[in-house]
């Protein structure tokens, strides 16, 4: 089975994102919530349960989930996913 690079690049780069989010959440000077979001959007790439959790969450309140919609597009815009 071959591994596909961009795939291990969007999960390590999801991982730092998420690692990042938690020490963000226990440290006040990092806006954890906002990169938690980032890197579990990441790792949606690659992930479809992920992503489907990530979209039924949002759904809940239609303010939070327009928001996601806007910064999974410009994310996805950045990686050309």
């Amino acid at each position: 089975m071959k591994v596909n690079p961009r795939t291990v690049f969007h999960i390590l780069i999801g991982a730092l994102f998420v690692i990042f989010g938690v020490l963000g959440l226990l440290l006040p000077i990092i806006n954890g919530t906002v990169l938690l979001i980032i890197g579990l959007i990441i790792i949606s790439f690659e992930n479809p349960y992920v992503e489907k959790k990530l979209f039924s969450v949002t759904q809940k309140n239609k303010l939070i989930h327009s928001l996601y919609l806007k910064l999974e597009k410009v994310i996805r815009k950045i990686f050309r996913v």
